[in-house]
């Protein structure tokens, strides 16, 4: 039946009579049209959850461009001719909801402890998944990306690994945390490795001819070490904040393709502080600043 008192549709059925847990769920505009299962919980939670249903579906609905950006966009072949969408947001954050598809078939798979329900992909996330070729995605945190990597990798073995006995796979993150994630999403695969950009960099490194050189760990510096050893005991630390000087560091003295083609691997002086070198739009950094 449909609740009462909520700004959209959303109906609650009883699970069972004897526990009172209620099923929460609405209909939503998916190609074909769907139930979206939001919560089972007990009656004495309804009145809340149906509140933190209500803003999710309202800051949803803010979402959508206005008229005459969409169709300038459209115009420009930035985005699909009388195509509207509508991504659902998650209850606690600006974030898209993570929805799983289940369907009818599934029913009696549900009660095995190996059962899994498929991540239902949007129309830009299946396209992704499925692309030919290489893929880069670019989206702030919480977009979806690493879902939509997660279910490439999946893509890919079922696609490739059948009729490519070489085929191999490898993520790579800095997180570890990261790393294991993917890992337990997709499941192990002796085809597949996961890795972090500091042991990949440390594989390639021990495989190379002629390489004689250790590293320790215990030299490597973070941004936390450096701004409390360094940055702290600089006479321009007033001037310029650690952080920028980080990323100085990392993007032009020893990131930039200029110090890679350089024998030490570093920028040298007098090309940093030229701004010809680099150009005043790729390092705004003021040229009085980087001497």
């Amino acid at each position: 039946k449909p609740l009462k008192g909520s700004k959209t549709l959303i109906y609650e059925t009883y699970l069972e009579q004897k526990s009172g847990h209620r099923i929460l769920w609405t209909e939503e505009p998916f190609t074909p049209p769907k139930i979206v299962i939001w919560y089972v919980a007990k009656h004495k939670q309804v009145s809340r959850l149906m509140q933190l249903i209500d803003d999710s579906k309202s800051r949803s609905a803010r979402q959508h461009m206005p008229d005459f950006l969409v169709n300038e966009l459209q115009s420009e072949g930035l985005l699909p001719q009388n195509k509207s969408k509508e991504v659902l947001l998650d209850i606690f954050g600006n974030v898209p909801l993570k929805v799983y598809d289940v369907n009818f078939n599934a029913i009696n798979e549900i009660t095995k402890e190996s059962w899994t329900p498929q991540l239902h992909l949007t129309d830009e996330e299946r396209d992704i998944v499925e692309a030919k070729g290489t893929v880069l995605v670019l989206g702030r945190s919480g977009t979806g990306k690493t879902v939509t990597i997660t279910q490439r990798l999946e893509f890919d073995r079922q696609s490739t690994a059948a009729h490519d006995p070489s085929f191999t796979q490898l993520f790579v993150a800095r997180s570890v945390r990261l790393c294991r994630y993917v890992e337990g999403a997709v499941g192990e695969d002796n085809r597949t490795s996961f890795l972090t950009y500091a042991r990949l960099l440390n594989d390639i490194e021990s495989t190379l001819p002629g390489q004689t050189r250790n590293f320790n760990p215990s030299q490597k510096i973070d941004f936390g070490r450096f701004k409390r050893d360094f940055h702290h005991h600089s006479s321009s630390n007033e001037k310029i904040s650690a952080l920028i000087l980080w990323t100085v560091i990392r993007t032009f003295l020893k990131g930039s393709i200029e110090a890679f083609q350089t024998p030490e691997g570093i920028l040298p002086r007098d090309e940093f502080v030229e701004v010809e070198r680099l150009g005043k739009n790729r390092c705004r950094l003021p040229v009085e600043l980087r001497e």
